[in-house]
């Protein structure tokens, strides 16, 4: 009896529960496969001709706008383009396969977009200017490199949300052991991923056992029987392979087998690098007392971007505090006469390496709350209905403006923990104290991934997240939270 799954039927795009109990079968290449590389040939170039007309366009049409002001010349022109061009190809604009719709490809987009302006501003108004003929307005460059950045990203979402084939071609083949195996289920199935899953027992006693108790998909093949069959082409289908189980288990021949996969183009992750590119957090269940000494966890007060994050910090918040001055005073006139006094609430927080500050808030609660649960509950009594208001905008956290100015928090990072739940954290969460590697923030990772925790799986959820964020402490990460807290602050989904 056949059990494969045709790998180009869009009818199993969606989650199935029946496709991860079949067998894994050895595919071959299939037509559409080789419509996919032909298209993938004449899409990258379109995509290059795209962003090239729109420049031209918009550029002529800024110039022509302003009564023929701008000097047009080739060079002013091309040389901006082609800047572009290379910078953005940095973050896989021209790869067919890169979600488009993602706030990190946003985030990494408008970033290299703004190096690339100012590259191409030197190269223009710099290097050129010594050359015969004049350059074109700064005005005029400057509303171009905008406007097409802005429509540039647009059409890749546009393309992402109108092609789905390289999506519904994705399957999984997950190997999975007693020990992880349930953990990834778990976290796949509450997931929004959309890949169909094919499970291989690790080991031969495992086979059409359930992974995670009755109900749950049961592997029909072991790796012992099936890794002699793993090659290109058989895996030609496959979006990854994922290894949810114990690594030193695994045998020197399928250990060399996975990674010969691996780099003939087929990605093989771990179960930690699977949680982190598709999921970005950490996964709790397979850091071990050594963890911290296995993984590229980088001391990151001492970093570069570190030192010019306490500088842009200082800045914005200097900034923000001038400007939504007005808006404060606003806020606190409405707490005091609907709330009463005090406006302002205050608690000991843990900061960098543990050491305690005070954080300050407008206040959202009725006073002595702060006696009761320690979790801010959904619809929580104790909030009043200016406070709900409050934290939907995350109009209460403006008063944390003051604590950046005084170098106890950053704009980003992980959330500032009441000192009484820390202390019970730190003895029940292990590494929880790397949470304070770095300054705590206004917004940060967590809080714009997850909500505000309820319980103690709650917090374990949003621990996992803040590893991710100290693990790949950069720049583009905190533009990424930067676009998604603007997302939750336009859309109210504060609580």
């Amino acid at each position: 009896m056949n059990n494969s799954v045709d790998p180009t039927d869009p009818s199993h795009s969606e989650k199935d529960p029946s496709d991860s109990l079949q067998m894994p079968s050895i595919q071959i290449p299939t037509k559409r496969n080789t419509r996919y590389a032909k298209r993938k040939a004449f899409l990258v170039p379109l995509f290059i001709l795209s962003d090239f007309l729109q420049w031209v366009l918009i550029y002529l049409a800024i110039s022509f706008a302003t009564g023929g002001y701008n000097v047009l010349t080739p060079l002013s022109i091309i040389l901006p383009f082609t800047i572009l061009m290379i910078s953005v190809s940095l973050v896989g604009a021209y790869r067919i396969r890169t979600d488009f719709a993602s706030l990190r490809f946003s985030s990494e987009y408008l970033i290299v977009c703004c190096c690339a302006y100012g590259i191409a501003a030197l190269a223009l108004y710099f290097v050129a200017s010594f050359g015969p003929n004049p350059t074109s307005s700064r005005g005029i460059f400057t509303a171009s490199f905008v406007i097409v950045t802005i429509t540039s990203l647009f059409t890749r979402r546009l393309f992402w949300f109108w092609t789905t084939e390289s999506r519904l071609a994705g399957k999984l083949l997950v190997i999975v052991d007693e020990r992880f195996g349930p953990v990834f289920h778990r976290d796949y199935e509450g997931s929004k991923m959309q890949s169909i899953v094919h499970y291989i027992a690790a080991l031969k006693e495992l086979r059409g056992k359930p992974i995670a108790g009755k109900g749950t998909p049961s592997p029909f093949v072991d790796l012992a029987h099936i890794i002699p069959h793993l090659d290109r082409e058989s895996t030609i289908s496959y979006e990854a392979i994922v290894i949810a189980a114990d690594l030193n288990a695994l045998d020197t021949e399928t250990a060399s087998r996975l990674a010969v996969i691996h780099f003939d183009e087929l990605p093989v992750y771990t179960m930690g690098s699977f949680y982190e590119k598709y999921w970005s957090r950490v996964p709790l269940e397979i850091l071990g007392p050594a963890w911290p000494l296995e993984t590229e966890f980088l001391l990151v007060e001492h970093s570069l971007y570190s030192s010019l994050k306490s500088l842009l910090d200082f800045l914005i918040a200097l900034s923000l505090f001038l400007i939504v001055g007005p808006l404060m005073l606003i806020v606190a006139m409405l707490i005091m006469i609907f709330d009463g006094f005090p406006i302002i609430y205050s608690q000991p927080r843990s900061g960098i390496h543990g050491r305690l500050f005070t954080l300050y808030k407008f206040r959202t609660m009725k006073v002595g709350s702060d006696r009761g649960d320690g979790y801010t509950r959904e619809k929580d009594a104790r909030v009043s209905a200016l406070g709900a208001f409050l934290r939907k905008t995350r109009l209460d956290e403006l008063p944390q403006l003051w604590n950046v100015l005084r170098g106890e928090m950053s704009m980003i990072g992980p959330r500032a923990e009441w000192t009484r739940l820390v202390e019970n954290y730190e003895r029940e969460i292990p590494h929880y104290h790397f949470r304070h590697l770095v300054r705590p923030g206004i917004t940060g990772w967590a809080q714009v991934n997850y909500p505000y925790g309820a319980s103690l799986e709650d917090t374990l959820m949003k621990f996992s997240y803040d590893l991710y964020y100290i693990r790949n402490f950069s720049i583009r990460l905190d533009a990424e939270v930067l676009l998604k807290t603007l997302y939750v602050v336009l859309f109210g989904r504060g609580r």
